[in-house]
């Protein structure tokens, strides 16, 4: 499926009107301005004011929400602590993203001010709680070194020598204690004495001022640490002082948490906030594009892409707009590359993210969505494979999308989860896969015979050749696709001799390669099958090289046609890869298993509870198993199509289309517009 076909609309019009334009094309939300090419005008000046004044107002809403969000884990953990009591406003997680009118949404403004307010307030409580917690950690470290000298009985201040002896205050490891006692015999004239119970205890010495440098020396040794404490009071009311001063703060740091959790940690305060980011993100981008035009001292110029499809709603609602504006239509010349949008139905524009991962797609390539949701949904129920996971999977996400109802280009991955549980539903009844229950013991259920199978196609586990078949054949598959688009669009771009020798040349050789085989270890003896089988592999190792050789000259003709014939040790280097669903599929089945088996095991050594630890040990390891399984899928299914898939035919490289209002993440219009655009054109036709 091609991309939209995108056409340029360029204007002219009147400066004092280009706020008022730019609004106007926010609402039709399906114009992106682009830069424009003109070589005798200026390039529009933007008023940096403006734009500094909306970038300190975004700024001030992010504080805001990184100041809730640290506060909320605070709050939390002073509410399980029962210090607060107070009940916080949850989100409602299953709530749709709400709409708003756009008129409702340019008059956001009007009532900012309560909200940026409120936001000085949190900027104040920011500020002192930094103030706070920096006393605080200066209260408990002098807490902590004061604790030490707790059994000291004056004051630091009084602890001081005379003229002809010497005081020496300190502290040191309580393993050293002994050893700095020992000190005392060699100086009779001092005396030592330690207190304290801890890890790190106090040494107080007092001796004659000559000996007290080489006593000094000697705790040195000791990892002795003097005291530098200067403070008048008594260690035991210093310590008292401190607490005090520590539960204080607490109380001051905790009274932060309180206000922030009974005035802020709010729904309406909440999406008051989101409401005006999305505002002020919308006015940032039509600031933004307006460096995009050139102006004179009373006209500007500007040029848009936009999609064919709203031509008709774009133009009449320019032509009857009040504005003073000139404007026409034209198609992308040659050397211009619009941007790429692509139209796709909802369940093929939940694997647009999964392509745009790797890359946009080129506006002039054709659009690979539709075959990577084809394939994507098809290997997620190959690589999970079983029924009852995909039923939860299914249920699971549909509630969800249910409940929300998101638009076309919301909530992707839980549409992508949707569609592989279904998937997975289909591919685990062929497999016969349950929860990892043994195909046998279902028999036994049903008063099947044991090992019959016809109730399901075959079991990955008991049969793994015939698993390990069905993925490499899924990947052959899947790059024929992948080679059919590439011929496709080789012949639209008029190379028709690329695509019979380069592409098609493969199919034969394929052909040839499976003609072979089926005569080599099915129908042993069919001389017509083994010569067709050699004709078709000759045939196409000539289409190959021949290939290989074209748009080269002289020597290189030889070498690469050749040289080509090395991509097909890479066609089935990238065939191995599928290889990733095989062991996936099996790595499911045996997990669920290995569960099943560990919960019997309990229910036999313990004849009671044992049904109690099985039924959890059930629950957590096969949601474990649904969960690890679902990441390994994404993952290793988006590898496929990047590598394998990608590989023979994307370019990618295209840029997005991002239209005017595309920026708002948090709220969307009301279609009411949509209903204005049909009037509009009713009036037309009219």
């Amino acid at each position: 499926m091609p991309n939209a076909t995108m056409k340029k609309l360029i204007g002219v019009g009147n400066t004092g009107d280009r706020k008022q334009l730019l609004k106007s094309l926010t609402k039709l939300g399906c114009l992106e301005v682009t830069e424009c090419k003109c070589d005798f005008l200026e390039k529009s000046q933007i008023n940096e004011s403006e734009f500094d004044e909306i970038t300190l107002k975004l700024a001030k809403l992010d504080f805001a929400k990184e100041f809730i969000k640290e506060q909320k884990v605070v709050i939390n953990s002073l509410i399980k602590k029962k210090v607060l009591d107070i009940k916080l406003e949850k989100p409602n997680m299953l709530e749709r993203k709400p709409e708003i009118a756009f008129e409702d949404f340019c008059n956001s403004k009007d009532w900012e001010f309560e909200v940026y307010d409120k936001i000085a307030g949190l900027e104040q409580m920011k500020s002192e709680l930094i103030e706070f917690k920096s006393k605080l950690a200066k209260a408990k470290s002098l807490l902590a070194q004061v604790s030490i000298y707790k059994d000291l009985n004056c004051k630091f201040t009084d602890f001081c020598g005379t003229k002809h002896s010497d005081a020496i205050l300190g502290q040191l490891p309580k393993s050293k204690a002994e050893q700095a006692l020992e000190i005392q015999n060699a100086f009779p004239d001092s005396v030592i004495e330690i207190f304290g119970e801890g890890q790190i205890c106090a040494i107080a010495v007092l001796c004659l001022r000559e000996s007290s440098e080489e006593i000094l020396s000697k705790l040195a040794d000791l990892e002795f640490v003097q005291n530098n404490l200067n403070i008048n009071e008594i260690p035991k009311t210093k310590i008292s002082d401190l607490e005090i001063e520590i539960k204080q703060l607490e109380f001051e740091i905790n009274h932060v948490a309180e206000v922030v959790a009974r005035d802020y940690i709010t729904n309406e305060f909440d999406n008051k906030c989101k409401l005006l980011q999305d505002f002020y993100n919308v006015e940032m981008q039509k600031l933004q594009t307006e460096k995009l035009m050139f102006e004179t001292k009373s006209s500007f110029m500007f040029e848009c892409w936009y999609p064919t499809s709203c031509e008709e709603t774009i133009v009449t609602t320019l032509e009857e707009s009040p504005l003073a504006l000139y404007f026409y239509t034209r198609e992308p010349i040659e050397d211009e590359i619009p941007p790429t949008y692509t139209m796709n139905n909802s369940v093929v524009t939940s694997y647009e993210s999964v392509t745009n991962m790797f890359s946009v797609p080129n506006y002039k390539e054709i659009d690979p969505n539709p075959f990577v949701a084809f394939f994507f949904i098809l290997f997620f129920g190959v690589m999970i494979s079983d029924a009852g996971y995909g039923l939860l999977m299914a249920l699971g996400a549909g509630i969800m999308l249910a409940i929300k109802k998101p638009r076309k280009h919301e909530m992707s991955l839980v549409k992508i989860i949707f569609a592989g549980g279904l998937s997975t539903i289909i591919w685990g009844i062929l497999f016969g896969g349950y929860f990892g229950i043994d195909t046998n013991v279902i028999n036994g259920w049903f008063g099947f015979p044991e090992g019959s199978s016809y109730w399901y196609w075959f079991s990955p586990l008991q049969k793994p050749t015939m698993m390990l078949a069905l993925s490499l054949g899924l990947g052959i598959f899947q790059m024929l696709v992948g080679m059919g688009i590439n011929a496709y669009a080789l012949f639209k771009a008029r190379k028709p001799f690329d695509a019979i020798f380069g592409v098609f040349s493969w199919y034969v050789l394929l052909g040839g390669i499976g003609l072979f085989a089926l005569e080599a270890f099915l129908i042993k003896g069919n001389l017509a099958l083994r010569y067709s089988g050699i004709s078709m592999l000759v045939i196409g190792l000539f289409g190959l090289m021949v290939a290989g050789g074209l748009h080269k000259k002289g020597v290189k003709i030889v070498s690469g046609a050749f040289g080509n014939l090395y991509s097909i040790i890479n066609f089935f280097s990238d065939l191995l890869s599928y290889t990733r669903l095989f062991g996936l599929g099996l790595a499911t089945g045996v997990i669920a298993m290995v569960f099943n088996q560990i919960a019997m095991v309990m229910i036999q050594i313990l004849p009671v509870v044992g049904y109690v630890v099985a039924i959890f040990l059930l629950l957590v390891g096969h949601l474990f198993n649904i969960a690890i399984n679902t990441l390994g899928a994404y993952v290793h299914n988006s590898r496929l199509q990047f590598v394998e898939f990608f590989g023979k035919f994307y370019e990618g490289g295209g840029k997005l289309f991002v239209p005017l209002g595309s920026s708002m993440k948090h709220y969307n219009f009301t279609l009411e517009q949509v209903a204005d655009n049909k009037t509009a054109k009713a009036k037309k036709v009219g």
